[in-house]
């Protein structure tokens, strides 16, 4: 019977990913949130389902991180994200951070502990490889415009590398997201798609966890389908993080006028 620990259940990657396990027969989660209240609000009744254990705190609460990830979990999607260009920017490397710490405290307990498969939500915009068929202009707009996301990921995943040598980790690199259905999904080692729904982002994710390989590599989740819905959103949140990228003390300011939520 496998176990799955999603980290970040309220988050629109968690919630898809949540959505298809528990239709999945004889399939132990972990939902960790900050907010349980939020979770049930999105997921009514969900506390009921015996499958589903929830776990609410701050992230840096490294005891309840390490509660999330045993006794015996298969695989771990860390999936705790922001999509704003927010400056200072760092809830991928507190992820990295929290659950490294957990793991190696598991594994201090025990000599014999198997860690289970990370599974970490990344970006296309980080693999040349992937992303060698954008235009350079797009590139070269977005490599702006999430410049703090971007380094957040970085760090984050410089820092899972620096323990390669007993942790197994795969990032996963989509391109555009869309609040679309699930319209099919396929894995590529060498080319992103424009645009990826949440629900088939989350379905390629499981099916990465249970093949069980791509060990430190970066894969993206594609669209099989080509009639993607683009998010209207989408522009104002570029001009957003242009603005934060060039003007970072703006966004302060901002936040401090309670311009911003």
């Amino acid at each position: 019977m496998p176990t799955y620990t999603i980290l970040g259940a309220t988050g629109n990657t968690g919630g898809a990913i949540l959505d298809h396990l528990i239709k999945a027969p004889n399939t132990n989660i972990n939902a960790y949130v900050r907010s349980k209240a939020k979770l049930l609000g999105q997921k009514p009744g969900l506390e009921e389902n015996k499958n589903v254990k929830i776990f609410e705190g701050p992230l840096s609460d490294i005891p309840l991180i390490t509660s999330t990830l045993k006794p015996q979990v298969d695989a771990a999607f860390c999936v705790v994200a922001i999509n704003e260009n927010i400056p200072g920017l760092r809830i991928a490397q507190d992820t990295a951070n929290s659950v490294i710490a957990a793991l190696c405290h598991l594994r201090k307990k025990n000599v014999d502990f198997r860690p289970p498969k990370l599974l970490f939500l990344s970006s296309a915009a980080l693999n040349a490889t992937i992303s060698g068929e954008f235009p350079v202009v797009l590139m070269a707009i977005l490599s702006r415009a999430m410049s703090h996301l971007y380094a957040d990921l970085r760090f984050a995943e410089e820092n899972l590398r620096l323990h390669q040598s007993w942790l197994d980790a795969t990032f996963v690199q989509p391109g555009g997201l869309s609040q679309d259905v699930q319209k099919g999904h396929k894995l590529s080692l060498d080319k992103a798609s424009d645009l990826v729904s949440y629900p088939d982002l989350a379905a390629g994710m499981i099916e990465i966890a249970e093949l069980g390989t791509y060990a430190w590599m970066g894969v993206s989740v594609n669209a099989t389908a080509k009639d993607v819905r683009f998010e209207p959103s989408l522009p104002i949140q570029v001009l957003r993080g242009l603005l934060w990228h060039f003007a970072p003390w703006l966004y302060w300011t901002c936040r401090s006028l309670r311009i911003l939520s």
